[in-house]
C-alpha cells in the first residue's frame, strides 16, 4: 500500500517534471531521488515505531509497576514468613 503510494508520487513527480520544461534525464533523477527518500523514511518510521513497540510491551507502566511493588512486596514478606 504504502509502496503504491510512493510510486504514484514519484511518477506524478516525473510527469510534472516533463510538464515543466525539464530533460528526460533530469526528471528521472530527481522522480527516483524523492521515491528512494521516501522509501527510506518510511522504511526508518516502520523500523522505530517497531522498536518503540517492543520496549513498551517489555516494560510496564510506571504506575503499575509501583502498585505491584508495593502490594507484592507485602504479600511475598508475608508468604515467605508463613512458610518458615
Amino acid at each position: 500500500m504504502l509502496l503504491r503510494l510512493i510510486t504514484a508520487i514519484s511518477l506524478l513527480l516525473f510527469a510534472l517534471l516533463l510538464m515543466g520544461g525539464q530533460q528526460i534525464d533530469q526528471a528521472l533523477y530527481r522522480s527516483v531521488l524523492v521515491f528512494l527518500m521516501l522509501f527510506a523514511a518510511i522504511y526508518v518510521s516502520i523500523f522505530f515505531i517497531n522498536i518503540i513497540r517492543e520496549t513498551g510491551q517489555n516494560e510496564p507502566s510506571s504506575s503499575a509497576a509501583a502498585a505491584e511493588n508495593e502490594s507484592g512486596g507485602k504479600n511475598s514478606e508475608v508468604k515467605t514468613r508463613k512458610k518458615v
